[in-house]
């Protein structure tokens, strides 16, 4: 979307953007400070076209860039809690899924999330600003975000998922049940061994 000239247009983009987003969060009760912060700000900007007169152009332009940046912090706490789902399917065997696609495909996402929240968090410390006026790092982060949805939807919520756990879960005490198994067994062997030698 480029830069809104009318407030029309800027809040077709809160519709679009800074709504969605915040929405998905403010249920979680998760919502940043900062975010609340940027939102407060972009409404100042555009009350100057009231209060001082001034150009609604202009006031939509520093407008957007203040929600722009509002969405941020979201996005940032998305990636981090569906990092946190990621870490929760490494300690279930989801290889079991799909013959293996499931997890290849888990990984593989997972990866891409990762590698473009590292760009974004490079090209968000660059203080330069492209023509619209815009943090670079917001496309990456939209990117990211899209990616953090898609993981969580296709892969946390997957139908499979319940039973891959119950699974894993049953195979991790079948382990367990034949190490005890083995660990008393060897122990009244290595008695019965001792007893036989030395007694």
């Amino acid at each position: 979307m480029k830069t809104p000239k009318t407030f029309d247009e800027l809040f077709k983009f809160y519709d679009e953007y800074v709504k969605l987003l915040y929405s998905s969060v403010q249920t979680t009760n998760k919502l940043p400070n900062e975010t609340l912060f940027e939102i407060n700000a972009a409404f100042d900007h555009m009350a100057r076209k009231w209060t001082f007169g001034e150009d609604e152009e202009y006031v939509a332009k520093k407008a957007y860039s203040h929600l722009k940046r509002s969405c941020l912090d979201i996005f940032k706490l998305k990636y981090k809690e569906t990092w946190d789902m990621f870490t929760e399917l490494q300690k279930i065997d989801t290889s079991i899924i799909d013959a293996g696609k499931f997890d290849t495909n888990l990984h593989l996402l997972a990866f891409k999330m990762k590698s473009r929240a590292q760009n974004a968090r490079k090209t968000e410390g660059d203080k330069r600003q492209d023509s619209e006026m815009i943090p670079a790092a917001f496309d990456n982060w939209v990117e990211v975000y899209n990616n953090a949805v898609r993981l969580e939807k296709d892969f946390y919520q997957h139908k499979d998922i319940e039973w891959a756990k119950t699974k894993s879960y049953r195979d991790k005490d079948k382990f367990t049940l034949t190490h005890l198994l083995i660990g008393i067994f060897s122990s009244i062997i290595g008695t019965l061994i001792f007893q036989f030698l030395f007694l």
